[in-house]
């Protein structure tokens, strides 16, 4: 949905090693879309064809910014540094890059099958959605989980 026939037809997807659970199912949905002629050489029975990498990094919070990401894919030290250039520009190994959060992208299809109004149910008067948070510490479940905007960590029981 995001992708055009102009664009690059491969992807990678990153996360982070240390949650092998979310590396599991991300492959498991990756090899879903490509059972069902979502991904792959010729999806749909087209001559377009488009294929994601899962990408298991070392990266730490820091990879949530963009320049700090693609040093961890690079193989360098996780570490933002600053623009110009920006990665549309001079990106992934020197390469024009687009960077996209795939916690932004997870909402497209919701919204577009459930609609504006429903997304902006979810949250706050001011933030609408969802958030997702990395659980750690000395709690009993450790993890991403998913939560509406405003809901505060202390109302929840983890």
């Amino acid at each position: 949905m995001g992708r055009t026939r102009s664009a690059p037809q491969k992807d990678m997807f990153y996360v982070r090693s240390e949650y092998p659970i979310a590396v599991q199912n991300v492959k498991i949905a990756l090899q879903q879309a490509k059972d069902h002629g979502l991904l792959g050489k010729s999806i749909f029975g087209t001559d377009f064809g488009f294929d994601i990498h899962v990408f298991q990094g070392a990266g730490a919070f820091v990879c949530g910014e963009e320049t700090s990401l693609m040093a961890s894919i690079e193989g360098r030290r996780a570490f933002p540094k600053a623009r110009p250039p920006f990665p549309v520009h001079s990106g992934l190994w020197g390469k024009p890059t687009s960077i996209n959060n795939v916690e932004t992208w997870a909402n497209v299809a919701q919204i577009i099958a459930k609609g504006a109004a429903w997304y902006s149910s979810i949250g706050t008067e001011t933030s609408k959605g969802t958030k997702i948070f990395s659980l750690v510490g000395k709690i009993n479940n450790t993890g991403l989980v998913e939560v509406p905007m405003g809901n505060y960590s202390e109302e929840n029981h983890f």
